[in-house]
């Protein structure tokens, strides 16, 4: 694993892309983060920018995010990432001769930028009227933020109508269906709660093998099945499994009581209901 200067074509894009920022006055400020920063960086590492526009002209400045990123070459690809929480990032996929070089530049309003945590982890690359130093200062030693209790139970809501949808469709046959099911259950539910039992930022299954023990890990993984009715309700119920034990510390530390008789519901139906399945299955 090495540092950024050890991969030319990744510091060249860095280089052209923020170099246009910085020439336009309406950019307040530009942030680098990622393993460029963390460190552990390699050739498949991205090159991540946040960058904070001036409130009033953050949606022309966004309007024009092709005109920026064509300063590093014409890229392959680009297209809007759906990533929860965030509206405005943008990813780019570059051609060079080391290979594909993948830029994402998240863009901020410089109004809405307040300490955090997640800037702890961000260098400062450039920074037009000292708002930003000023604001990476009070972010020291902030911790990641933690859910609240309504999004917690929010989870818990959630949790058991995607189960008795993902049965559902393992019954009926429509196994691909099933398997989405699964994914959405261990990445929407399941993950978020590993990441916050172990007090980590959420970020998705994002280096979830450092967030998480070997048990928990182990567990995870059987959650992901072949597109067959017996694998496919085996990891169902190891969904249910792990999401008990994971959901236990964390809506205990946050005091967010579950409705047990109504989860008792869905679980003896999916059993009754397994068990009385004809050869559709």
């Amino acid at each position: 694993m090495g540092t950024l200067d050890q991969f030319p074509e990744h510091r060249r894009v860095l280089d052209a892309v923020v170099a246009a920022y910085r020439d336009d006055p309406r950019v307040t400020g530009v942030l680098l983060g990622g393993s460029n920063v963390a460190g552990g960086m390699d050739g498949y590492s991205d090159v991540d920018l946040d960058v904070v526009v001036a409130d009033a002209a953050f949606d022309a400045v966004f309007a024009e995010r092709d005109r920026v990123v064509a300063a590093a070459g014409r890229p392959l690809y680009r297209f809007f990432a759906d990533v929860p929480g965030s509206d405005h990032l943008y990813v780019v996929l570059y051609d060079t001769p080391a290979g594909p070089v993948k830029l994402d530049v998240e863009y901020h309003r410089a109004g809405a930028v307040a300490p955090a945590s997640w800037l702890t982890r961000c260098r400062l690359l450039f920074d037009r009227t000292g708002a930003l130093a000023t604001t990476l200062a009070a972010s020291a030693g902030l911790p990641p933020p933690a859910p609240s209790a309504e999004e917690l139970r929010d989870l818990d809501q959630r949790f058991w109508p995607w189960c008795w949808y993902a049965f559902g469709k393992i019954v009926r046959g429509e196994r691909w269906e099933a398997v989405d099911a699964l994914h959405v259950i261990r990445t929407r539910l399941l993950v978020p709660l590993i990441a916050w039992g172990a007090g980590h930022r959420l970020e998705g299954s994002r280096r979830i093998e450092r967030k998480a023990d070997a048990a928990v890990l182990g567990r995870l993984a059987a959650t992901v099945a072949l597109p067959e009715p017996d694998p496919l309700y085996a990891a169902l119920q190891a969904a249910i499994d792990l999401y008990g034990t994971l959901r236990a510390p964390v809506f205990a530390r946050y005091g967010v009581q579950t409705d047990a008789g109504a989860e008792d519901t869905v679980r003896r139906a999916i059993v009754r209901r397994w068990t009385e399945r004809g050869p559709a299955a």
